[in-house]
């Protein structure tokens, strides 16, 4: 796309950065600020992260950032949300990334199941599809002598998938991901991904290649077709446990009318061997195509777009008035957005390249028996989840972003305010006391009744 012809200069407050022209700051991430961007050569909308002055400076995070930045530029697909850039400006390390205008997979399904509603068999087989395209993209890409380069992502999850408002699936971050690129390693002490959707042998800490995808495209697939969130709460240890030794029931045991066939699907995706499975990603995108040609034959990228036009209406304005004043220097919203207002509608790569990962004791591994964890055990007490960056615990550089007054992590809409890849509210603690105080005094009251009618 080139230039629009009546662009006009920058909108006030907007600032040259590089190729860049910086329109608004959306706030900060773990990592850096972020901005909705415009790059002046091609005329294009995208998100640009600037990283911390002290991330910038730690040596494990610079290693890791060149090892990205020469696989990210590797990626190209209509299926991937690109980065276009890794570099630096003025002594500033950034990154500039594909403005997606839709949501995250995780925030659909959130807005479907607060309005009533469940998501189509048909188009839980399209992203399903769709993603696994991607996937063969990335793990078939090869370094500049044609070596493959045996890209395995390690934590797709739903947070970690868009759906535009045209309908387009993209896999938005492959900042965990593993390579033969990437001269610096995780640690051993480190399990990069979101447990619920991580494959058992990644979770037991063994080598992963391309089949921990072809699981983890499982797991989103249970989600959408048994249309059951993944408990993502409770003790870590036992967690971890269940993601190293997982036990599946088929998704039509949750869903009435999902056929022995697709249950079958799905299952071997799961399957807790990965020489079980789909050997790649193709074979279970094949899979999925066949299923979904039965099931929903002409189900394709348009009825996805309508389903995200219905499901986010006052979003999807907003968002268009915001891409215009990107694109064009002029906003086409009747007034401006405060920056309180902007990050509820922020492109999901805002949040890219931060990661969560689970800290624990070099040598340790769940066992496979259920057991009642103890909280003050060594392993509860040593494994943790955190967000990192890079290979780097973003903890401590968050607190010294909130020092300067500046928060840590973007702030979000109250009706989207959960962490990415959480299940509902309907799952979290606070909502079932609460459920329980109600149920309590409904209980009393018609003790009360039959006692006064008695």
């Amino acid at each position: 796309m080139g230039p629009p012809p009546d662009a006009k200069a920058p909108a006030p407050g907007a600032v040259s950065f590089g190729p860049y022209t910086l329109v608004r700051r959306i706030g900060y991430g773990g990592m850096g600020e972020v901005f909705l961007a415009r790059e002046e050569k091609p005329g294009r909308a995208c998100v640009v992260k600037k990283v911390l002055p002290g991330l910038a400076g730690n040596a494990q995070f610079l290693a890791r950032f060149r090892d990205e930045a020469r696989v990210v530029r590797r990626l190209s697909h209509p299926n991937i949300a690109r980065v276009w850039d890794m570099g630096e400006v003025q002594g500033e390390l950034y990154l500039a990334m594909e403005y997606v205008a839709g949501k995250t997979l995780n925030r659909l399904m959130w807005r479907l199941r607060k309005q009533g509603r469940v998501l189509p068999v048909g188009l839980a087989l399209l992203v399903g599809e769709r993603m696994c395209q991607g996937l063969a993209h990335a793990h078939a890409v090869t370094d500049e002598q044609g070596h493959p380069l045996h890209l395995v992502h390690r934590d797709l999850s739903p947070a970690n998938v868009c759906i535009s408002y045209a309908g387009e699936v993209k896999i938005i971050d492959f900042g965990a991901a593993q390579s033969t690129l990437k001269e610096a390693q995780t640690a051993p002490s480190v399990v990069m991904g979101s447990l619920a959707y991580m494959a058992p042998e990644h979770a037991r800490k063994q080598r992963v290649d391309r089949r921990a995808d072809v699981y983890a495209t499982g797991v989103v697939l249970w989600e959408l077709l048994a249309w059951q969130p993944l408990v993502q709460q409770g003790d870590v240890v036992e967690r971890w446990r269940r993601a190293a030794y997982p036990d599946w029931t088929p998704p039509s045991q949750h869903r009435e009318g999902l056929p022995p066939a697709l249950d079958a699907v799905v299952m071997k995706a799961l399957a807790t061997e990965p020489d079980a499975r789909y050997p790649d990603a193709l074979a279970l995108a094949r899979a999925l195509r066949a299923s979904r040609e039965t099931l929903a034959p002409g189900v394709d990228d348009a009825d996805l777009a309508r389903l995200m036009a219905e499901a986010f209406a006052r979003e999807k304005t907003v968002e268009d008035g915001v891409l215009e004043e990107l694109l064009r220097g002029r906003s086409t919203l009747r007034r401006p957005l405060t920056e309180k207002e902007m990050p509820a509608f922020a492109p999901p790569t805002a949040l890219a390249f931060e990661h969560r990962a689970l800290e624990v004791p070099a040598d340790f591994l769940p066992s496979s028996q259920v057991v009642l964890v103890d909280p003050a055990s060594q392993e509860s007490s040593t494994s943790r989840e955190v967000r990192v960056a890079f290979d780097v615990d973003l903890t401590s550089h968050e607190s010294v972003v909130a020092e300067h007054g500046q928060g840590s992590g973007l702030v979000r809409a109250p009706e989207e305010a959960q962490d990415d890849g959480l299940a509902p509210d309907v799952e979290s603690p606070r909502t079932w006391w609460l459920a329980g105080g109600l149920f309590l005094v409904a209980l009393a009251v018609g003790f009360l009744l039959m006692w006064l009618l008695g």
